[in-house]
């Protein structure tokens, strides 16, 4: 790193937000390190007191730090400053060293680590907030009743963050017993595509159709029981799995389960039945089970009704990049994380369209990769790894995989033959919900 940068601008921001709004800042402290991380000098604005550009260098030649960088971006964006050159998040870094999984005792539940800046620098031996709530101070200065502790306890609040992130930047350049060293050029490439690429999420959000959105939730109840009535294989039954509101019942899913003959579904290590969204796919040979699957992910949205929707319409949900322990995206209150027909809520301007892309078995690509498996890779490569196993298996010796690909079959739900594209409500005079249809994209 000396090697590189001149200098080292450490910086936090603190700011108000409204649930799925862009953030209103409220104040910066930055430190600024020379090129062996010596401070030179700190940097403190209010409200008020931003000029056009960030006041200090973000050229080629300096190096921009922060926890969950994204979130600082996303306020370069608010204040319509220019991105620095070359980000390194700290939270990226610390993920990168601490994503692995440690073993554990096979009969006790395992807790995911929380990955805060006071986590990691308690991962790296750094002290600090022994003597107030950090996360009470977080929630009122988000909530905008930062007024409770005043201009300058604020202030010296976020310069103690901007303390603590210098010192994990020390540590993490030089590794401990536990963390190898930073992968600085790794995390770099990592930090410049995943802060920036979210930041601009954050601030374009998602256009969500409001009329719709706000119809469906005031015919909540009519579209309630429509979904349990078409997609609930126990409607009707002595122990239906949903009440009429819409509430998941685990015993009555149990009982269901056993009434229908299966004797066998995952568990997780409690012996509970595992109800995560791979345990139902792996089940969806089950009759009903992958309708009762689109149910349970698309009344998560209608009746939480806890998508982060901004004043301007769109959905800004938490993304939290590198988070899982495979180094995927953690977002949470996003239209992705539902059913398909669920992202019907999604309207895009007329002059726009939106395009939904995603890696093609990336796993595997991945995996060979890093294993040098140059069978794997020309699988990979071939566009068909499937295929390519079924050639090696001799289940086909058709090696067009376009021809070999058997004809597909018509399902008796919509939802098993294709995916839903747009969901509409019409509400009758007296309030009910007269039709609620599914017009598949086959």
């Amino acid at each position: 790193m000396k090697k590189h940068f001149t200098t080292i601008n450490v910086v936090d921001f603190e700011y108000e937000v409204d649930d799925g709004d862009l953030p209103r800042v409220l104040c910066m402290v930055a430190y600024v390190l020379d090129k062996n991380l010596r401070h030179i000098r700190a940097i403190k604005l209010w409200r008020g007191e931003f000029g056009k550009t960030p006041p200090f260098d973000i050229g080629p030649d300096a190096l921009f730090v922060a926890y969950s960088a994204w979130a600082e971006l996303t306020c370069f964006m608010v204040l319509g400053w220019t991105f620095p050159v070359h980000v390194y998040d700290l939270h990226t870094a610390y993920l990168a060293a601490s994503n692995i999984l440690l073993p554990h005792e096979p009969d006790e539940p395992r807790k995911r680590p929380r990955k805060r800046l006071p986590d990691a620098c308690r991962a790296y031996g750094i002290e600090g907030w022994e003597r107030i709530d950090k996360e009470a101070i977080s929630k009122d200065i988000g909530e905008g009743r930062w007024q409770k502790y005043g201009r300058e306890y604020v202030l010296e609040y976020c310069e103690e963050d901007v303390k603590a992130s210098t010192k994990l930047l020390h540590k993490q350049l030089r590794g401990l017993s536990r963390f190898p060293a930073a992968d600085v050029p790794r995390v770099l490439h990592w930090s410049n595509y995943g802060a920036k690429s979210v930041a601009q999420i954050q601030a374009r959000g998602m256009p969500i159709d409001m009329p719709l959105w706000n119809l469906v939730q005031g015919n909540k109840p009519a579209v309630i029981r429509y979904l349990l009535r078409e997609l609930d294989p126990s409607y009707g039954s002595d122990n239906p799995i949903y009440t009429p509101d819409g509430k998941f019942s685990y015993e009555r899913f149990e009982g269901w389960l056993a009434s229908i003959g299966v004797t066998a579904w995952p568990r997780l290590e409690s012996g509970r039945l595992d109800l995560s969204g791979d345990a139902f796919k792996l089940m969806y040979f089950i009759p009903g089970i992958e309708e009762l699957h689109a149910l349970r992910d698309s009344l998560s949205v209608i009746v939480r009704a806890k998508l982060p929707i901004g004043h301007d319409g769109r959905n800004r949900p938490s993304l939290f990049p590198f988070c899982t322990a495979t180094g995927r995206n953690a977002h949470a209150k996003s239209l992705y994380n539902a059913h398909a027909g669920m992202r019907s809520f999604l309207v895009f301007p007329p002059d726009k369209i939106g395009v939904y892309l995603d890696w093609r078995t990336q796993e595997i690509g991945i995996a060979a990769a890093l294993s040098g498996d140059e069978a794997l890779k020309a699988a990979y490569r071939g566009g068909d790894v499937y295929h390519a196993l079924a050639l090696i298996s001799g289940m086909t010796d058709d090696c067009d995989a376009k021809h070999s690909a058997p004809a597909p079959t018509r399902s008796r739900s919509t939802i098993s033959r294709c995916k839903p594209t747009v969901l509409r409500c019409f509400a009758s005079p007296r309030g009910d919900c007269v039709r609620l249809a599914s017009f598949p994209a086959c």
